[in-house]
């Protein structure tokens, strides 16, 4: 198995760790990382990948709008302005998905094509731009009214992810008496992240605990995959609807409709169910792996869905990670509390990174926290 990874004294060469006969699937995550994507290690990789990550950044800018921070400058240019500028809201799952896209095209600029494409949750919408659905410039404009939506619609409730399966986080939502809180996420088969009220949330924390489950507060300060927001899908698919749909280029897998996406469906609403349905991430791994994939690549900052592709798909053999969040000199890592983690994690590591979680959508950690 082999875990290829930008090195901080070094190129990466891609397409030189994979075999003649790979074919790759590109993992793109929701928010909810505080990790620094670290563009600069990308462009150093080589002029193409350099020019690409470039292009992309400019695209996205075209999609936001005026007032807002140089994705470029930020993110390539003078990194060490990204944590000021991500305090302002919206600004870190604007930098997250344009990080995703950046990683596709370099990816693509350094010989490594996607064979498939799967998003979770806020990562369906550079899924979409991955496989030529959507623009890059669109597909900011999406993620500009996402993170809207989200703030004002789902504003008291939140999301905590368990060290647990499906059946043993539903026991403590049983225990806690808190029907309100509902499965929003089932990231591996071990890790499941639950949505709900604030209060009932906190007493599925305690019964969570009380059980002797790690589980922790993400720090997401709205519901999201609940069924309390059916009405802000249909005012995000009425502000999105008007971009227009191309045919897919790639095959995109959706956790969930639990299948692959068709030129037939109507991808607008697809993504808009994102915000009411639950995420089922290990079948959609396991089905994209069957249909031929034999690498995962992470196509964004962190490791979080290759961790889960490595648990949800044990004979996967190769797993390419462009931006692993690790600390680089000069810029020290994130501290960590319980209610805002710096990676939003269950407690299980790998053996090349942090903790793996729900990477969910619309709102990041406070990057100082």
């Amino acid at each position: 198995m082999s875990h290829p990874s930008f090195q901080p004294d070094g190129p990466f060469d891609p397409a030189g760790e994979l075999k003649p006969d790979d074919v790759c699937a590109f993992l793109f995550a929701g928010t909810g990382s505080a990790g620094v994507p670290d563009l600069p290690s990308l462009a150093r990789s080589g002029p193409a990948a350099a020019r690409a990550a470039a292009d992309v950044l400019d695209a996205v800018q075209e999609g936001l709008p005026d007032g807002w921070p140089s994705m470029r400058a930020i993110l390539l240019e003078d990194p060490a302005g990204y944590r000021a500028a991500a305090r302002a809201p919206g600004v870190a799952q604007l930098a997250g998905y344009a990080s995703s896209v950046a990683v596709d095209r370099a990816l693509r600029a350094m010989g490594v094509q996607p064979g498939f494409a799967v998003g979770q949750s806020f990562g369906e919408i550079a899924a979409m731009v991955c496989a030529g659905v959507f623009a890059i410039a669109d597909g900011a404009r999406m993620a500009v009214g996402l993170v809207d939506v989200l703030s004002r619609r789902g504003a008291g409730g939140g999301m905590a992810l368990l060290e647990a399966g499906e059946d043993g986080a539903r026991a403590c939502i049983d225990a806690a008496g808190a029907p309100e809180v509902v499965v929003a996420c089932l990231n591996a088969p071990s890790v499941t992240v639950v949505s709900g009220p604030d209060a009932p949330l906190e007493a599925v924390l305690d019964a969570a605990r009380g059980a002797g489950v790690r589980a922790v507060r993400l720090a997401v300060p709205y519901l999201s995959h609940h069924p309390a927001m059916a009405g802000a899908d249909d005012e995000w698919y009425a502000m999105i609807r008007p971009f227009p749909q191309r045919p897919l280029e790639v095959p995109v897998h959706s956790p969930v409709r639990g299948r692959a996406y068709r030129d037939d469906d109507d991808l607008h609403r697809a993504l808009a169910d994102c915000i009411v349905k639950p995420v089922r991430l290990p079948e959609t791994l396991r089905a994209v792996h069957a249909a031929g994939a034999t690498v995962f690549a992470e196509a964004g900052a962190g490791n979080a869905l290759c961790q889960c592709a490595r648990l949800s798909v044990p004979d996967a053999h190769t797993f390419l990670v462009p931006l692993r969040d690790r600390p680089r000199q000069g810029v020290p890592r994130p501290r960590t509390t319980e209610s805002a983690p710096d990676v939003t994690g269950p407690g299980f590591t790998g053996d090349d990174g942090p903790p793996v979680g729900k990477s969910a959508p619309g709102v990041a950690p406070d990057p100082q926290a």
